[in-house]
């Protein structure tokens, strides 16, 4: 149809379903706009107007300042899916190879006692600071969304990885 078109929107800091929410409502609320549909997975909107009505950069502008949770981007433009090929088939195996060395490593050092030796021998703090500074990107995100008084299923995640500690 003449009066239709789509827009493809990547969503790089949506991480979950209230963001998304928030998306929709920003973007559904311009005149023209005929649907949005959010892909948390793919963290982009697939948003259906008339371009006679309404700017794709309305609609960008729309999110951003809608939304606390996310700024837009332009997408890439959709690539055909091909065969299995030689690249894809090449870090399918190192992948397979990865997770069973370390699938290895996991039950040895179990069965070995390893790793009870090790957490003996570590000192807490040094536990904590591994644990900050490797889930930095979730903890940043449990902050911004406990300063917008937002619990997510990241900020349980948190909780618990402490309490582990």
């Amino acid at each position: 149809m003449a009066g239709r078109h789509t827009l493809e929107i990547a969503l790089p800091g949506l991480d979950c379903a209230e963001d998304a929410q928030e998306v929709q409502r920003a973007a559904g609320a311009l005149p023209g706009v005929r649907r949005v549909d959010v892909l948390l997975s793919a963290r982009k909107a697939v948003v259906t107007f008339d371009p006679a009505v309404v700017d794709p950069r309305a609609i960008h502008e729309a999110i951003e300042q809608g939304t606390g949770c996310c700024g837009t981007e332009p997408s890439p433009p959709a690539a055909r899916p091909g065969p299995l090929g030689g690249f894809t088939r090449q870090v399918l195996t190192v992948f397979g190879l990865v997770f069973g060395g370390v699938l290895v490593v996991v039950v040895l050092g179990e069965w070995l006692g390893l790793f009870e030796a090790v957490s003996r021998r570590m000192p807490w703090p040094l536990g904590l600071a591994l644990v900050l500074a490797g889930g930095y990107p979730v903890f940043w995100s449990v902050a911004r969304a406990t300063r917008r008084g937002r619990v997510t299923s990241h900020t349980l995640m948190t909780l618990g990885t402490l309490a582990a500690l």
